[in-house]
């Protein structure tokens, strides 16, 4: 329904737009010093098609200010612009061409997205974020209240981990809102998310403060808690074992502890097993008590998009075309460890810096959701 337009930047013809009598007097003069029109359009930061066109239209001797176009007729009175955004308001899951059929007036969508526009209303996609009962609003306010004074040194302890489907079909179909700027994660204004689906691919990944831990291509059919314990057991420890590696001159062994690190998983029923519960345990690895429906908590979901843009990235450049076969399986768990060992420490820094902002905002939404 609406329309998106990047602003011009520097370097970058601005949108489309009239040009003013500034800028064609700009565009004249420098074509009567022998400008070529590649450089006036870098100048102005308007397209080479643009200049061409200027100097058809008018000549350096006989331009002068041009006479301002008449504002057109606004067509609806303020009763009937009231009645607009009522609609709408009421409707705002409808596209703008129902929206004005339902109100009955002879306006047009163009004329109905200038008065929603009026009164800072716009017409969104509905942001996807899991569904929040008020206990999990509770227990995320809880946990963000517990760590909100926890310091970017003492996050970069924590060794985040999560699964990941990989999918390679169609993205399922966004919905669209009408809402004012600042309200994206007001509930109304997202659009709710199970865990069901077919997976692709899963992987399992976990990352540290200064560096990245193994990631792992699970087998198909999901995971369970004997996979899930074969996971940690391969993934994690290895990883803690490098985190607690004996200089040799040391004299003391230290044992990991809370204040050595702390292991971060989420509450899917195969991380609650007894086995996973025993292994952590008989390991001595202190698990996070960790707010359910909370990915936007886990910096590590954040690495994960980068993951999935860089390796469809590179699937389709290099001719790949996704197949349930081995061969295209194991051609797509190379792929995946390629880009995951690519990623750099720059993102995982910024990543691990953004827990304070986290915090912030879920302590001001209540538990609610949040931009991440």
């Amino acid at each position: 329904m609406g329309r998106i337009t990047a602003q011009g930047s520097l370097g970058s013809p601005k949108p489309k737009s009239h040009l003013t009598d500034i800028e064609i007097s700009s565009i004249l003069s420098f074509a009567e010093a022998g400008w070529p029109t590649r450089r006036i359009a870098k100048k102005l930061h308007r397209s080479q098609s643009v200049v061409s066109r200027t100097l058809r239209n008018y000549e350096f001797e006989s331009f002068i200010t041009r006479k301002p176009r008449p504002k057109s007729k606004r067509k609806t009175t303020p009763r009937e612009d009231r009645l607009l955004v009522r609609y709408a308001k009421k409707n705002d899951y409808l596209p703008f061409r129902d929206i004005t059929n339902i109100s009955g007036l002879p306006v047009s969508t163009a004329t109905l997205r200038r008065r929603l526009k009026e009164v800072e209303l716009y017409s969104r996609v509905h942001r996807r974020k899991p569904f929040l009962t008020p206990q999990h609003k509770k227990a995320r306010l809880e946990w963000a209240n517990r760590y909100k004074d926890w310091t970017t040194e003492d996050w970069k302890r924590v060794i985040w981990s999560d699964e990941c489907p990989i999918q390679l079909g169609q993205p399922v179909r966004r919905q669209r809102c009408i809402r004012k700027k600042g309200e994206a994660y007001k509930e109304n204004h997202c659009v709710p998310t199970f865990k069901s689906g077919q997976v692709t691919i899963m992987v399992w990944a976990c990352f540290t403060g200064d560096r990245l831990g193994p990631l792992i291509v699970c087998e198909e059919g999901g995971i369970d808690g004997d996979a899930y314990s074969e996971i940690l057991f391969d993934g994690l420890l290895s990883l803690i074992d490098d985190l607690l590696e004996i200089p040799q001159d040391a004299t003391t062994v230290e044992v990991a502890s809370e204040q050595t690190f702390l292991f971060m998983h989420d509450n899917a029923p195969c991380h609650k097993t007894e086995n996973v519960k025993e292994l952590l345990k008989e390991a001595n690895v202190p698990v996070m008590k960790w707010p359910a429906q909370s990915p936007d908590l886990n910096p590590l979901e954040n690495l994960w998009v980068s993951l999935k843009e860089q390796f469809r990235k590179l699937f389709f450049q290099r001719g790949y075309r996704p197949s349930h076969s081995a061969e295209c399986l194991l051609r797509c768990e190379r792929l995946l460890q390629e880009v995951w060992q690519n990623i750099g420490q720059e993102l995982v820094d910024a990543l691990i810096s953004s827990m304070r902002k986290r915090i912030d905002l879920v302590i001001a939404a209540e538990g609610g959701h949040t931009k991440y």
